[in-house]
């Protein structure tokens, strides 16, 4: 079944199906008519193919379809079909003739090829019809064959092999009988000329001549002296006839009589004065007359010379396609009776030669594995039928050595067509060649490429035809081209089938030991009786049985499945689809064991009862190790959410941060204007908005870790110190309502983390429990040694195993409902109102407890409180170096300077906002919106720029890059990288000094001052 859902029909394997050639090679030496011819032929078809109907229809000279022979159609069917004009329209034969090709319409009722025929089609349910022209050996449209089927389909390989089989034939059958009519005409017609003869002598296309009782000469007209043209000035009246065919044989002008003369006058003589009907005279020009001699009443001779040169012309070619359907019948027979396919090469060369009259010649066969490589299957020298000298059988590599045969070779080869040579003496290609290769004296050569299915299966070369080779010689053989590209066909079909009983023979020994010898359980059974008729070791094996325990058993007999309703589902699937894929069942061992597996079936047709080949696979211990890979996998798919939503919240936060920048800095400039130009009023809400700011920085620092892989400052730290030490903190955030307990076990082993993420995912759980108890409550937090085995790990958590430092913070509160507590760790998840919660809290706690190698769990429910439990590595861990980018505090004085600045940033309210700032702090200001500017700016500048502050994330050229840019132009020029993403930068830290964005204004002042010196400075 196809795509489009078209049956493609099976292949039929025996070949009986295909017509032989001598069906109708019997029918047409019997004198059979066309009809019958044809008839016999579509019925030898139909008998030996099943469902198809065939039809034969004849092309008559108006471009009609004619009726030929389709015995099963309905007969208002053919009649309504009968004389339809071929066109591109007109179903599938009126479109075959027209188009010249094969034409395959797979549903008749749906294909625009049959619109106009489509409801005659559905009347007599017909559904398909693949149509094939019927070609003269001259390339013309003879007729059409077509098969019909009551069933949308397209045509296998075989049907189409079919089709090509059947038009070959009927083409020989209605050519034959055409050549049969032309002959009949030409005989009808030199009839019709003789009667008139005696009524318009001179008007005729005959020459006539009358002779006295004395044999002379009475008339004569213009077209027997036309015959006779060297002799016609002596055909005068009174001209004795034989003095008239001397001087004609002297004159060379009579073929038979040249070096015989007098002998063949004398021959002449005595036919013309004893005239027994008509024989024929062949001119030395060619020409070809019938000569009808005849006694008048009055004793003389009247005879009339027809040129019959075309008739012979056509029996010579009749005899000569005869001789070609005979030759190519008996090289069938010898390939057919032949034990040794080889033989069919040295056949079908014979062939060749005696049919073109060839003096010698060779074929080479084309290797299937290499299309450009050949082989010498055979070469013969008619007369003596021996091998030729220079050609042995072997590759044609070394014969080709030879430049000349090479260069003629690769010309038909490249070109696929036949290649003449007619002229050895002027043909570049052929030089010595026969001298070289053949020793002897070549006068004319034809090479011929022999195509099998399409593909050039072999070449064909044969010399020296005393008539020499020309296109119309080509286009005779190739019947016998063909039919040699089928035997080569036949020939390597035949070396595949050998080859394939090999294989088979091979395949049934391994298949014995892989069946044997397979570590999947596999069982034969018979599908009828359920017993048992074969069994591998794998299944003696798991099944804990002996093999004379099972076979000849049924499988209820042994209780070998468990379940036997699923086992009889397997068995149904089976029987209704043929194979069964992935069927889970329990098999019972000998014991009772009760074992899990993975079934596969396939039901297998033999000559006897279908057979159930059971094959499984034990996952028994599969499935612990699956249930036991399930937890991993959850906690993988989460932490890919949690990946995914954080490259997201890190660039909502990088494009929030220069927005912060503007606020926060704006705010801090504000707040440094003096009293007297800013009312009091006003720096309380200035004050809030520069907190506001602050808190959203913090925000998105958070953020932006979602979206930055940090390296952990992994190193050992003890976690009964670390709480111990933010105990009072602790107890400030939950306020007087909770009460704090801490429970630290001293034997708690130190943990092998980042100290600084650690504390930020307790403050964070704290401060999550503290919003759980808005009433009052108490927190405990404690810690103790973990041990984790494979299985419990897998089981449980997904992590590797081994020994773990343990937090636990437990609350009181409200608790969280199951769904709540699926969710919780997710970005942005908060059951906290919008004024108090942002979502970021839990997820950071699983983000930097997974970066440090452990992994965190809950429980929960409404009502009853809270467990988080903090599990850290002991032994899985290695040392890394610490980062260390200490800020600066916001406490120490603000100091400014007197140099000048060049500020870079691709936002303008960044870059105007920091400008005003460094101003006020007395600086001089050189403001660059993106790095083009700042070079224009440097290259420009009369004077020296101190400090390069520049952002480093910007489009065309980071600062990192800028810097360097600007360094060249001036090496003593400090730089100072801005980022709102510290991680990108940091690799740039030995080169240039690094702040992070939105920076305090004492921030940025202290690292100025750093970076340039306590030259002048000045204090605010």
């Amino acid at each position: 079944m196809n795509d489009d859902g078209i049956e493609v029909l099976a292949e039929q394997k025996t070949l009986k199906v295909l017509p032989d050639i001598k069906i109708i090679l019997e029918l047409i030496s019997k004198g059979v008519s066309l009809k019958d011819t044809l008839n016999t032929l579509v019925d030898y078809i139909e008998t030996n193919s099943k469902e198809m109907i065939c039809s034969i229809l004849l092309l008559d000279d108006e471009n009609q379809l004619r009726h030929g022979a389709a015995p099963n159609l309905p007969e208002d069917y053919i009649r309504s079909i009968d004389g339809t004009k071929i066109g591109p329209n007109k179903g599938s034969c009126g479109t075959a003739a027209f188009r010249n090709r094969q034409i395959v319409v797979a549903d008749i009722a749906n294909d625009p090829l049959w619109e106009e025929f489509k409801e005659l089609a559905r009347i007599y349910d017909l559904r398909a019809c693949w149509s094939a022209p019927i070609h003269s050996s001259t390339g013309a449209v003879l007729g059409t064959f077509a098969i019909y089927y009551h069933k949308p389909c397209r045509p296998s390989q075989f049907h189409l092999q079919l089709i090509e089989q059947a038009v070959y034939l009927a083409a020989i059958a209605i050519e034959q009988a055409k050549v049969e009519e032309n002959l009949l005409k030409s005989e009808q017609e030199s009839h019709r000329l003789r009667v008139q003869l005696t009524e318009a002598i001179e008007s005729l296309t005959e020459g006539f001549a009358l002779y006295d009782a004395d044999d002379r000469l009475v008339m004569c007209n213009s077209k027997f002296r036309e015959f006779y043209v060297e002799s016609a000035d002596i055909l005068i009246p009174g001209q004795r006839f034989e003095d008239h065919i001397r001087i004609s044989a002297q004159r060379g002008q009579i073929a038979d009589a040249v070096g015989r003369e007098e002998e063949w006058v004398r021959e002449r003589v005595k036919q013309h004065q004893n005239p027994k009907g008509s024989y024929r005279q062949k001119l030395r020009n060619g020409r070809w007359l019938l000569i009808s001699e005849q006694k008048t009443a009055g004793g003389g001779i009247a005879g009339v010379r027809t040129d019959i040169t075309r008739q012979v012309l056509y029996e010579e070619e009749l005899r000569t396609s005869f001789h070609l359907i005979e030759s190519i019948r008996n090289l069938l027979e010898h390939y057919i009776v032949d034990s040794n396919s080889d033989q069919v090469f040295e056949d079908l060369l014979l062939t060749l030669l005696n049919t073109s009259d060839s003096e010698f010649g060779f074929i080479a066969e084309v290797q299937e594995s290499d299309s450009t490589s050949f082989i010498i299957r055979a070469s013969k020298r008619r007369s003596a039928q021996d091998e030729l000298p220079g050609f042995h059988t072997g590759p044609l590599s070394a014969i080709l050595e030879s430049g000349h045969l090479k260069t003629f070779f690769d010309q038909i080869v490249k070109s696929g067509e036949a290649v003449i040579s007619c002229q050895s003496g002027e043909d570049s290609r052929l030089g010595s060649l026969a001298q070289d290769l053949f020793e002897s004296e070549l006068n004319s050569c034809l090479g011929l490429p022999i195509y099998s299915q399409g593909k050039l299966a072999g070449v064909a070369v044969i010399a020296n035809r005393p008539a020499g080779y020309d296109e119309e010689y080509v286009e005779f053989i190739k019947p016998l081209l063909i039919t040699g590209g089928t035997l080569i066909k036949a020939h390597r079909d035949e070396i595949v089938r050998v080859k394939n009983e090999r294989a088979l023979q091979i395949s049934e020994e391994r298949f014995s030991k892989i069946f044997h010898l397979n570590p999947l359980g596999k069982v034969i059974i018979n599908f009828n009786t359920e017993r048992l008729i074969d069994v591998n070791e794998s299944f003696l094996i798991t099944a804990r049985y002996a093999r004379e325990e099972v076979i000849g058993k049924t499988i209820h007999e042994l209780n070998l499945f468990a379940d036997t309703v699923r086992w009889q589902e397997i068995v149904g699937i089976a029987h209704k689809e043929g194979m069964v894929y992935d069927q889970e069942t329990l098999l019972q061992t000998k014991i009772g064991e009760k074992r899990s597996i993975q079934c596969y079936a396939c039901l297998i047709q033999t000559a006897g009862e279908p057979l159930l080949l059971v094959m499984y696979k034990d996952l028994t211990e599969q499935k612990h190790a699956r249930e036991l890979n399930r937890q991993l996998q959850i906690q993988l798919q989460h932490g890919q959410k949690m990946k995914a939503i954080g490259q997201l919240a890190a660039e909502v936060a990088h494009e929030f941060n220069n927005i912060l920048v503007g606020i926060n800095m704006n705010a801090e400039l504000l707040l440094m204007t003096a009293e007297n130009e800013l009312p009091e009023e006003y720096r309380g809400p200035i004050q809030e908005i520069k907190n506001s700011g602050e808190r959203a920085t913090e925000l998105v620092k958070q953020m932006l870790s979602f979206g930055r892989k940090k390296v952990p400052n992994t190193s050992w730290i003890n976690l009964n110190m670390l709480i111990t030490v933010h105990q009072n903190m602790y107890q400030r955030i939950l306020g007087e309502a909770i009460k704090l307990q801490v429970n630290l076990d001293s034997n708690t082993k130190p943990a092998w983390a980042d100290e600084a993420e650690i504390e930020q995912a307790l403050m964070n759980l704290v401060v999550n429990a503290r919003d759980a108890m808005p009433e009052g409550g108490t927190l405990a937090i404690s810690t103790q040694n973990a041990l984790f085995t494979e299985d419990q790990i897998a089981r449980e958590y997904g992590t590797l195993p081994g020994s773990y430092s343990q937090i636990s913070v437990i609350d009181n509160g409200c608790g969280m409902s199951a769904e709540t507590v699926e969710q919780i760790f997710e970005p942005f998840f908060t059951t906290k109102p919008a004024e108090m919660g942002t979502g970021l809290g839990l997820s950071t706690v699983f983000r930097d407890i997974s970066n440090n190698g452990g992994f965190i769990s809950v429980e929960s429910q409404l009502g009853q409180g809270t467990e988080f439990r903090i599990y850290l590595p002991q032994d899985q861990g290695k040392t890394v170096e610490a980062e260390n980018i200490a800020p600066a505090t916001s406490h120490d004085p603000i100091t400014g300077g007197t140099e000048t600045l060049l500020v870079c940033d691709d936002e303008e309210s960044v870059l105007t906002v920091v400008s005003a700032l460094l101003e006020k702090l007395g600086y001089s200001v050189i403001k660059a919106l993106g790095p083009s500017k700042a070079i224009q700016a440097a290259r420009s500048h009369i004077g020296k720029i101190s400090l390069l502050l520049t952002d480093f994330n910007m489009p065309d050229m980071n600062g990192q890059q800028l810097a360097e840019e600007l360094t060249q132009l001036d090496p003593d020029l400090k730089v100072i990288l801005l980022s709102g993403m510290m991680g990108d930068i940091l690799e740039y830290g030995d080169d240039f000094e690094l702040i992070q964005k939105p920076a305090k204004i004492g921030q940025l002042a202290q690292k100025i001052r750093k970076v340039l010196g306590d030259t002048d400075r000045s204090g605010f």
